[in-house]
């Protein structure tokens, strides 16, 4: 990802800004993705894969520091501590720098075509989120394929098309699980968090929607508890974690998350591919997911 920054942005404040928000990354599971895939389909130009992998990456990252600059959460990353308009601008820069990597890959339209698609589309998603817009968990959940779903469908599937030179269906659909279950994970640690905590910003997330139907006392606990302090800290946690579980929500979310594993596995076993290269692949996509639980 460096060398492309070091080729792409002589500007020398703005290339050490960058090199230092690439450093900050402590996972490159996307560019993971897009590497099983490529190798799995039998692809054979390592170098192309590389360029691929790295733009993903960079591409990841200009969403990353987006979102955190949006949702003002973070604060410990390099974006966050900068000037607000200089990490703004350098996020550009590297959404920017991320679509012509990308591109240089391939010259196929549906290539490039997909590529937008995904990005618009999770840009789509992430204009939900930050309107707070959804109202059912139904609506939740569409959001959050849209967000996140779309991101993880990315490398899955351009992996595969730069492989094989065709769109992968099965590729596309597996995908988006993966991204609906990683976020519904995500989204679950959250409400632990007290600076990045959904709490604190009163967000419909999948939990205060469920809660929201107000199954039992603990959940009508637990809205007033949600709608009157802008963090849990002043909760005893393990308190806390007792009325999830007797709210329901530990277990609601845990079964969302496990319906979209299960849809993600009977995905896999649509691929035409080998029974041993499909087992590979899903055990080196489920090391990627479990790794950043």
């Amino acid at each position: 990802m460096n060398h492309f920054i070091d080729i792409e942005i002589p500007n020398a404040d703005l290339n050490r800004t960058l090199h230092a928000f690439v450093d900050a990354k402590d996972h490159l599971s996307f560019g993971e993705l897009v590497f099983y895939h490529y190798f799995s389909f039998d692809g054979t130009d390592i170098k192309a894969a590389e360029t691929l992998a790295a733009g993903i990456e960079l591409l990841i990252l200009s969403f990353d520091i987006f979102d955190d600059l949006e949702d003002e959460d973070s604060f410990d990353e390099p974006w966050m501590k900068a000037n607000h308009s200089t990490a703004l601008n350098a996020a550009t820069a590297l959404y920017t720098l991320s679509i012509k990597v990308i591109s240089s890959v391939s010259n196929e339209p549906l290539f490039l075509h997909k590529l937008m698609e995904y990005t618009l589309e999770s840009m789509q998603g992430q204009h939900d989120d930050l309107q707070n817009l959804p109202a059912t968990e139904e609506e939740c959940l569409d959001m959050i394929r849209r967000k996140s779903g779309s991101l993880t469908a990315l490398p899955c599937v351009l992996g595969t098309m730069l492989a094989t030179g065709e769109f992968n269906q099965a590729v596309e659909g597996y995908a988006y699980q993966l991204g609906i279950a990683a976020q519904i994970e995500n989204d679950y640690k959250a409400l632990f968090y007290d600076e990045k905590s959904d709490i604190a910003k009163k967000k419909r997330t999948l939990a205060y929607l469920y809660l929201s139907r107000k199954f039992n006392q603990v959940s009508i606990d637990l809205l007033k508890i949600f709608e009157s302090k802008d963090k849990i800290a002043d909760i005893e946690i393990k308190c806390y974690k007792e009325k999830l579980k007797e709210a329901g929500v530990t277990q609601y979310m845990y079964v969302m998350k496990q319906l979209a594993i299960q849809k993600f596995k009977k995905g896999m076993a649509e691929l035409d591919l080998t029974e041993m290269k499909k087992k590979i692949l899903t055990s080196f996509i489920l090391q990627i997911f479990e790794g950043e639980d």
